[in-house]
């Protein structure tokens, strides 16, 4: 009787854990196949039908919507300037976080503590006053400009997050390499990087799509055509009285494919990288 109560037990908890998580799944995913549907539909039919089904033959959306929003060159601008930051972001926290991590510092509590408050703030409170600043030294619609903003703003929850993993490595490897004749920055780039690449390739991502998702300082910075970025054309298929509802969904499908792609293929080492903090023997 006891093994047939818990095996109904176990039963129902287990048709339960799968009913939700087929909930979930069903929740996280209506959203992205409703956009992808009305990415095949024309406008009218989006407007007098928000739900239906897609006509996979109507291409005609990803012609015009990718000629008009000039996505081309917004992928490039996009690329570059994620390029240039995840290399900003990982070499800039790579050498703080190992800093904080593993060197004596007297004032270590008091610059972990700014950066805690740094990343707390929201990025709007202060985007009058770098924007005034951009704008004097002549930075404003420059990738550059975009590029200082959005390397400082990513700077310290990934400095955190690389410090928080780098406190697991011990600290023995290290001594051990100066032993050898390393220096403190050889000691870095010969053992603290290879053991840390999942953080290094999980904060990569995190910059990633950051700055490709990111609105609303790019649109701020970055006013000229040529130099918007992919989150920032789709004012392109609004205007004052209508907007044209088929071709916004497909510059969201055109948006999101490359961070699909990206997380799909790094998933692994994505959650690798978050969830893993020592040496593993």
């Amino acid at each position: 009787m006891k093994k047939t109560k818990s095996m109904k037990r176990f039963r129902i908890g287990s048709l339960f854990k799968w009913a939700l998580l087929i909930f979930l799944a069903v929740f996280e995913l209506f959203p992205l196949l409703l956009v992808i549907s009305n990415a095949f539909r024309t406008d009218s039919e989006v407007k007098q039908m928000p739900i239906g089904l897609p006509n996979l033959t109507y291409y005609q959306n990803f012609v015009d919507t990718w000629t008009i929003g000039e996505y081309g060159r917004a992928y490039i601008n996009t690329f570059f300037i994620a390029a240039v930051v995840i290399v900003l972001i990982l070499v800039i926290d790579g050498l703080a976080a190992y800093a904080l991590a593993k060197l004596h510092l007297k004032l270590k509590n008091v610059i972990n503590g700014y950066f805690f408050v740094a990343m707390s703030l929201p990025g709007f409170l202060y985007i009058i006053p770098v924007y005034s600043a951009m704008r004097k030294m002549g930075l404003v619609d420059t990738y550059w400009g975009i590029i200082i903003v959005y390397t400082a703003g990513q700077i310290p929850f990934n400095l955190i997050l690389l410090r928080t993993f780098l406190t697991g490595i011990p600290r023995e490897l290290e001594e051990a390499a100066k032993i050898d004749g390393c220096t403190e920055l050889q000691s870095f780039i010969q053992i603290t990087v290879p053991i840390a690449k999942s953080i290094f390739m999980t904060i990569a991502i995190l910059v990633f799509s950051h700055v490709w998702n990111e609105y609303l300082w790019a649109n701020t910075f970055l006013p000229t055509d040529e130099l918007k970025t992919v989150a920032t054309r789709y004012v392109r298929f609004t205007g004052q009285y209508t907007s044209n509802m088929a071709r916004i969904y497909t510059a969201s499908v055109i948006a999101i494919v490359p961070i699909c792609a990206l997380y799909l293929a790094f998933s692994r080492k994505f959650i690798e990288g978050l969830t893993s903090g020592s040496v593993k023997g």
